[in-house]
């Protein structure tokens, strides 16, 4: 048996079994991260900090997941998936843990803001994408939309299930179950299937074969417009995006709705981008990849404007049609982003490249969710906060255009 798995490491089939461990790290990076509404709400009530000083734990645990991001890339691409992958287990599992166990509040910008988030950072959507996209440069765009089906996967099953815990046991045990379960989905597993990509002479060009050329160093990477466009891209989306989303449960408590459906809705949301993930990386390979992103972004911008003029905690069909359009937006941001950078840049260079790429997004998580806990606290309502966050999402949408005049090229998909 293990001759027959040594010989599948060697066929292209084996980028299923990649497919499969990239699923379950994306599962639990959506549990952790899509849990932080309840999480917020958990422990801003423990504590009894306010919605700006409770917001800055996870923004400090984004931009700490972000400055590290390009360290993590330049390791993925020098030691591999099959070491890193399972060291973000343990990160986890010790974050987790020892958060579980503090005594003050600031204790939780060690454990969990630089801690569980290094870990969390390690099994993102940047080193998914740098780690299966090679596998499949047919259809990357396709593959990489479902096997972020994990991401909402793990929203679907970990946000209801930390509500359902946090209010039977507390945020202290959920701590301590949640470490547990998602060090047990990444270690093993990754530890002992996990494997690098074909060589790169055997696999198809990347789309644009010119921009794909001379990326050995750093310099020449980081010298090309197109990284810092799309580094700009997903810095402005998920700043907006994480304004929202960090404080959407508190909003909908806030409005009069109940925490169980508040917290309902982030799971149905996940649930409906199980459909909507797939759907936009395969849209985005006959489409092209800044139509799809204009349009999901779109929906995500329409969700929140609905909810914010419509959502006053009597009528359920708001956050019905909220439910639909972020469910079918989700994840664009990153999804289409990363297909992107696997068009343009080779497996050699992936990890560095997404690596930088998933700093914007760090510096995105830090001031998004801090800047809309200080407009909540200083005028008492999320009106001003989700305002600006639409229009953050807005800029984040012409630069994705500008980035596809950058490389001097039209796309063209892979036949």
């Amino acid at each position: 048996m293990l001759q027959r798995l040594a010989n599948l490491t060697q066929d292209r089939h084996y980028g299923w079994v990649i497919f499969a461990l990239t699923g379950a790290n994306l599962t639990v990076e959506g549990g952790m991260r899509n849990s932080v509404p309840v999480v917020f709400v958990a422990l801003r009530n423990s504590f009894g900090q306010s919605a700006a000083a409770t917001a800055a734990i996870f923004s400090a645990a984004g931009i700490a997941g972000g400055l590290a991001a390009p360290l993590v890339g330049w390791l993925l691409d020098r030691v591999g998936p099959r070491r890193l992958f399972p060291l973000a287990g343990v990160l986890i599992l010790l974050g987790y843990w020892s958060s579980s166990f503090v005594s003050g509040f600031w204790q939780l910008f060690i454990f969990y803001s630089l801690i569980a988030a290094l870990g969390e950072t390690t099994i993102s959507s940047f080193t998914a994408t740098a780690t299966l996209a090679p596998w499949f440069p047919k259809n990357r765009g396709r593959v990489l939309g479902l096997v972020d089906a994990g991401n909402p996967l793990g929203q679907g099953i970990f946000a209801p299930l930390a509500h359902v815990l946090i209010s039977s046991l507390g945020w202290r045990p959920t701590f301590r179950i949640f470490g547990a379960l998602f060090f047990l989905m990444v270690a093993p597993a990754n530890f002992l299937m996990q494997r690098r990509p074909p060589p790169p002479e055997t696999l198809e060009p990347t789309r644009y074969a010119d921009a794909a050329a001379d990326t050995s160093t750093m310099a020449n990477i980081l010298g090309r417009p197109t990284v810092w466009l799309l580094v700009l891209t997903r810095m402005f989306a998920t700043f907006g995006i994480h304004m929202t989303n960090v404080h959407i449960v508190a909003f909908f408590i806030a409005a009069g709705y109940s925490g169980l459906q508040a917290a309902s809705t982030i799971g149905a949301v996940g649930l409906v981008s199980l459909v909507g993930r797939p759907l936009s990386g395969a849209l985005s390979d006959y489409l092209g990849r800044e139509l799809v992103y204009t349009l999901g972004l779109g929906m995500q911008m329409g969700a929140i404007v609905l909810v914010l003029l419509l959502g006053d905690g009597r009528s359920l069909w708001p956050i019905v049609i909220f439910v639909a359009l972020s469910g079918l937006s989700e994840g664009i941001a990153g999804l289409v982003v990363g297909a992107k950078a696997a068009d343009i840049f080779p497996s050699s260079a992936l990890g560095r490249v997404m690596g930088f790429i998933q700093m914007g997004r760090g510096v995105g998580i830090l001031a998004g969710p801090i800047l809309g806990g200080l407009l909540f606290d200083f005028q008492g309502d999320y009106r001003d906060a989700f305002t600006l966050a639409v229009s953050v999402i807005a800029v984040a949408v012409v630069i994705m255009w500008l980035s596809r005049f950058s490389t001097g090229k039209s796309q063209v998909p892979v036949s």
